[in-house]
């Protein structure tokens, strides 16, 4: 995995994080058409949150576990 390719990914999802988070915070009504009171703004976020926070951790184990692949081919 080339390290310059995953920087410039990590940015973009980044970015498209933080848009979808402005989103969820901004918006008055969700889509079963409810008011959104700042509790469940933030409920909303948390959960976004969350979820990228889940995508971080996927990318960093497989980034971790190709790293390692890769260094015991070298030695083979």
């Amino acid at each position: 995995m080339k390290t310059n390719g995953f920087k410039v990914f990590q940015i973009i999802q980044f970015i498209l994080f933080l848009a979808v988070s402005v989103f969820l915070f901004v918006r008055q009504v969700d889509g079963s058409g409810a008011e959104n009171t700042t509790e469940v703004k933030m409920i909303s976020c948390s959960i976004w949150l969350g979820f990228y926070l889940f995508l971080l951790a996927l990318e960093y184990g497989i980034s971790f576990l190709h790293v390692i692949l890769k260094k015991n081919d070298k030695y083979k």
